[in-house]
């Protein structure tokens, strides 16, 4: 009996961790949406017979403002999912990737940093972060 309830508890804590990481970046998504200086869309594909969602594509372009919440939310989440990143000479790259019964998530974060002569600038001036939801 104290086997199945540990499972359970075990098994619900991860559903838990998994919402909370998508509830996370999503929120910065919904918030920064309707910030002055960023520009979003979201496209909806629809199963043309049923008109069920198939697919759901939000894109959020940033400029300076915010972009550094986005790198932390995308950090802070890694464990929730399949996380990389790659840093190269135009700045980074953030990806997650989340699963469940429903959904399959793929967030992804791109900035490009302002080009500083001789050195080296960690503060981004660009950001586009995608989202991609497709569902089951």
């Amino acid at each position: 009996m104290i086997p199945r309830i540990i499972m359970t508890a075990l098994l619900l804590t991860s559903l838990i961790t998994a919402a909370v990481a998508q509830n996370s970046i999503d929120g910065l998504i919904d918030n920064y949406s309707s910030v002055g200086m960023s520009k979003f869309t979201s496209a909806v594909e629809r199963d043309p017979r049923t008109h069920k969602v198939l697919k759901v594509v939000k894109v959020l372009q940033l400029e300076q403002i915010g972009i550094k919440d986005f790198i932390k939310a995308f950090k802070g989440e890694a464990k929730t999912g399949d996380f990389s990143e790659k840093y190269d000479d135009d700045g980074c790259t953030l990806m997650l990737t989340t699963q469940n019964a429903k959904q399959n998530r793929i967030y992804m974060l791109r900035c490009s940093e302002p080009y500083i002569p001789g050195r080296r600038n960690t503060n981004y001036g660009y950001a586009k972060i995608t989202l991609i939801i497709k569902y089951k």
